[in-house]
């Protein structure tokens, strides 16, 4: 789940503007109002919709109450049905906006244990609106006089934006996630804290003694549990504040917080945790959840635990184990923070390694076919554009391929029969989930192939089916909004549904036993995600297992004597097997853990809250509530005059993305002139349109090397429609518009009218221009850079006096990018990076428009040629490349305490750079080959908290005429 997105991150989102439209163009939105929320919703979503504005409505006082403070304004929820996997998202500059997708929570995903999931995401979501939306004292004022807001890209407004944006934004991730799990375990019947896996997580950890330290908890560590650490240790902490000083405490750290600069968030205020930081409180917390979770041990000691036999532990996550029909083989699911997702095949005792197949992202389920040649499974690609949705692939293990077969199904946990000819599967759509069938015949390359729908529930969790050894029934989960799992029976004859077993505890991933007499299944009854059995003759439930740790995803051998599962460590899952044997299976439950934390609430779990007997009509969505501006800023230029122009900068956008603006206004004293810059973007279709409207000094740093900074005025207008091409591991984008554009001199001219000597243009340059953008570029969390992919971009540009130029020209531009891994595995995360680019000039040239290399990497110097000077040479024709080998030194993973930040990665690299400028016509530009040669220390860097930079020292030495030895520093952003 994704909470809580930093101003950072909007920043930039804001600056660089969007290239596509954001959603799905066939959702037709509509709005229902309350007292505090607007709920915005697309078709199909109502009931969802009508239950959030009721359940938000409900909670809204008890946890304004809790913490401390009241928003303004209505807060914007938006449900969305555009993908297969559950998640939220918070932002709160420049207005509140939570973004809820309507899917029921996976049991494997870190919210999977709920007790009604739609209250459990929106409870979470809502306090992260009421604890990083708080202001006080100057906060308080500097918002009644900016609002919230977004910086320009200027210094001054960047400057400003941290005295002026709501304090707690900056907090880190645990502490924003620590009090959002906190508030959905105190006010809802579940909730991560009171979560089995939680409480799994800490026992291991304990037991291991694994626990990471406080600077290693923000999200930056790629260890298991990698991106969960903020929830699992954040929370923690914060439980901890609250039952040691009262639950009260949280509410106050919050407002307290808000109303002090950013970053000083260290130490909490001494009257409230008697003088202690917080890395004293987390100290403190792990002392107390040792002595907690030892105590849990000891417990479950009483009994011998269940014999596990390891078969792999190559990589973090390793699940879903099936067994080949001929039981000679075994697949499973391995995730690792070195690599991509792969499916792995092995030999029955996991010593060899016979096969590994990519994967995308799922939700981890595989199923053999009845000959053992081909492995079928879901996975996600992009549809209709936008949509994350899941498809059936097949994979066939004598050709080593891969085929889609369907598309746009939604199709997850797929299992086929016995026979071979029918697929059952669960399908998603609008917040239900539920049991289909599929005839293997029907399904063929990107089949549009309607599934039979076997089960008809509405907002519920359906997973895991499974077919029986006779193939007459499917056993399956089913969880509803109540606190209650069970297991169902489907018989596939009589198209007859049953419930064989209701716990009000979690049930998960049933198997049938070979004589199909009995289901295998996971459960936490006793504290501990353990494997029990229910005998279907008997009608009653046997505990199968006493482990330690935990147990997912049973798979009985072929001969029914072993079962394999994947175990928890505290280094994520491996695949382990154990003995089936029946007189071990015992009617009796083992040790049984406590809850981790008892209900806070009065009501009992599963008791719904209370319904308003009727929520407000729902009307069609307007853009105009939350489109105009929310914030302005001190906004800053520079024209070349004494005094650097000043004016304002604001934007907007509404709720749904479909209108972005911005805007800045600034007047120059100096040189007695206004300068603005309007853009608008429009994402009602699926191209996005653009249109831009400007008038703004701009630099060239010593124009043609005559020593000189040439500033003139460019008023301009420009109208683009760009169309994105989207995958989940690529993506395109075309782009082509029309620029009309003015250029006049602003620095002072000689009476000939140059500068310094030369004949600067002056005057109308309208262009026509079309370019296309590729990129496949991937990276994992232990890569030093991208490790494989490429990124190809292309532009064109026609000036035409017969249009209303005053020019005739053509520029052109190409890049071409390769990432390319080595192959041995001694060298993991070894890179070599091959770029070549080029651009030409025909026709009229400018000196403005003069094609320069030299200098060190940046976003604004694309030829850099590292040992030579910026702008060492310059022609209308270019040829650029460069050759790069990246190597990692050292993983970090480390920082001081609390402070904002994280030394990651450290890692070097050696460049060989080549360029050569050229020119037909202007013979005093002269022909230029540029070679330069060095290194680079680089280090990745996350600093406030949110943000990964890479800081680089390097050296350089040019070889050839005007090359230099160089000692640079240079930041990459996202190498």
């Amino acid at each position: 789940m994704k909470s809580v997105v930093l101003a950072i991150l909007l920043v930039l989102s804001a600056a660089s503007l969007s290239f596509a439209a954001v959603m799905d163009t066939s959702f037709k939105f509509s709005t229902i109002e309350t007292s505090h929320f607007s709920i915005h919703f697309h078709q199909g979503l109502e009931p969802a919709a009508r239950k959030v504005a009721a359940t938000a409505e409900g909670i809204h006082p008890k946890m304004v109450r809790e913490f401390k403070w009241e928003p303004q304004e209505k807060t914007q929820v938006v449900l969305i049905d555009d993908t297969d996997f559950e998640n939220g998202m918070t932002i709160t500059i420049p207005y509140n906006m939570i973004i809820l997708q309507v899917v029921p929570p996976s049991l494997v995903s870190s919210i999977g244990e709920y007790d009604d999931w739609l209250k459990v995401l929106i409870t979470h979501e809502y306090a992260h609106v009421l604890t990083a939306d708080a202001a006080r004292g100057y906060s308080k004022v500097t918002r009644s006089i900016f609002g919230k807001p977004l910086p320009s890209i200027d210094p001054l407004s960047e400057l400003l934006f941290f005295v002026t944006a709501p304090p707690n934004t900056f907090n880190p991730r645990w502490w924003h996630e620590g009090m959002a799990t906190w508030a959905e375990t105190e006010f809802t019947g579940a909730g991560r804290g009171r979560a089995s896996d939680f409480d799994m997580i800490y026992r291991m950890a304990v037991a291991e003694n694994n626990i990471p330290s406080i600077d290693r908890i923000n999200g930056e560590l790629p260890d298991w549990p990698d991106g969960n650490l903020p929830y699992v240790y954040g929370y923690r902490l914060q439980q901890y504040i609250a039952d040691t000083y009262g639950k009260e405490a949280l509410g106050t750290l919050s407002l307290e917080q808000a109303g002090r600069f950013p970053y000083f968030i260290n130490a909490p205020p001494e009257r409230l945790t008697n003088g202690k930081d917080f890395a004293q409180l987390y100290r403190d917390m792990v002392q107390q959840m040792f002595r907690e979770q030892d105590a849990r041990i000891v417990l479950l000691s009483r009994a011998p635990y269940t014999p596990l036999r390891l078969v792999s532990n190559e990589g973090e996550n390793l699940t879903f184990p099936r067994v080949s029909p001929d039981g000679s083989r075994i697949a499973f699911n391995r995730n690792d923070p070195h690599d991509h997702p792969t499916v792995v095949i092995a030999d029955r005792q996991g010593n060899r390694v016979m096969e590994f197949r990519r994967v995308q992202s799922d939700r981890g389920s595989l199923t053999w076919a009845p000959d053992g040649n081909t492995i079928y499974f879901s996975q996600a690609e992009v549809t209709n554009g936008f949509d994350i949705f899941q498809d059936l692939y097949a994979f066939d293990l004598n050709t080593k391929s891969t085929s889609r077969l369907t598309k746009g199904l939604r199709l997850h946990d797929v299992d086929l029969s016995p026979d071979g000819t029918t697929f059952a599967a669960v399908v998603s759509n609008r917040g239900s989930q539920n049991l289909v069938l599929l005839d293997r015949a029907d399904v063929t390359a990107y089949s549009r192939v309607t599934p039979r729908q076997a089960t008809d529930l509405q907002m519920q969790r359906v997973s895991a089916p499974r077919w029986s050894p006779d193939g007459r029934s499917i056993a399956y989960t089913v969880t509803d909004n109540a606190g209650h799992t069970g297991i169902h029976l489907y018989n596939v004859v009589s198209g007859t549904d049953r419930a064989a077993l209701t716990l009000d505890h979690n049930v998960a991933f049933p198997v049938w036993t070979r004589d199909g007499g009995a289901l295998i299944y996971v459960s936490d009854e006793t504290g501990v995600f353990n494997l029990f059995a229910y005998d279907l003759k008997e009608k009653k439930s046997y505990q199968v297992t006493h482990l330690l740790g935990g147990a997912l995803h049973p798979e009985v051998a072929p001969d029914g004597k072993s079962i394999l599962l994947a175990s928890y460590t505290s280094r994520g899952y491996s695949i382990v097997s154990t003995d089936l044997d029946r007189g071990k299976w015992s009617e009796q439950r083992g040790p049984t853990l406590p809850p981790p934390r008892q209900l806070n609430q009065a009501l009992p779990p599963g008791t719904p809250e209370p319904v308003p007997p009727q929520t407000p009509e729902a009307k069609p969505y307007s853009p105009w509530k939350t489109l105009y501006p929310h914030f302005w800023l001190p906004h800053m230029t520079f024209d070349g005059s004494d005094m650097p122009p000043l004016g304002i900068f604001t934007a907007g956008q509404d709720v749904l993305g479909y209108n972005t603006f911005l805007l800045s206004a600034d007047y120059s004293t100096g040189r007695n002139r206004a300068y603005y810059d309007l853009t608008y973007l429009n994402n009602y279709f699926y191209p996005t349109i653009l249109l831009q409207g400007y008038a703004q000094p701009f630099l060239y740093g010593d124009l043609l090397q005559r020593g000189g900074d040439y500033y003139e005025l460019n008023r301009a207008f420009k109208a683009e429609v760009s169309v994105p091409v989207n995958f989940i591991e690529s993506n395109y984008r075309v782009k082509g518009g029309y620029w009309l554009q003015d250029q006049r001199a602003l620095s002072s001219l000689d009476p000939n009218g140059r500068f310094r000597g030369i004949d600067v243009f002056q005057g109308r340059r309208d262009s026509f221009y079309a370019g296309v953008d590729y990129a496949s570029n991937l990276r994992y969390p232990y890569s030093i850079s991208s490790e494989e992919g490429r990124l190809v971009s292309a532009q064109v540009r026609r000036y035409q006096r017969g249009l209303g130029s005053d020019v005739n020209s053509t520029e052109y531009s190409a890049s071409y990018s390769e990432f390319l891994r080595m192959p041995s595995p001694a060298l993991k995360h070894h890179v070599l990076y091959v770029n070549l680019a080029g651009a030409a000039a025909k026709g009229d040239l400018t000196p403005q428009q003069a094609l320069t290399v030299g200098g060190v990497p940046s976003d604004l110097n694309p030829y850099s040629v590292r040992g030579y000077a910026d702008r060492s040479a310059l022609g209308r024709y270019l040829a650029k490349g460069t050759l790069e080998y990246r190597l990692p030194v050292s993983n970090l993973m480390s920082g001081p305490g609390t402070a904002p930040l994280f030394l990651e990665k450290f890692h070097t690299a050696v460049f060989v750079d080549a360029a050569h400028v050229w020119d037909d016509h202007i013979t005093n530009l002269g022909d230029r080959t540029l070679v330069g040669a060095g290194g680079e220390l680089r280090l990745d860097v996350s600093i406030g908290y949110w943000l990964t930079i890479t800081p680089a020292l390097g050296v350089a030495h040019g070889f050839g005429s005007g090359g230099e030895n160089t000692i640079y520093l240079t930041i990459y952003a996202n190498l």
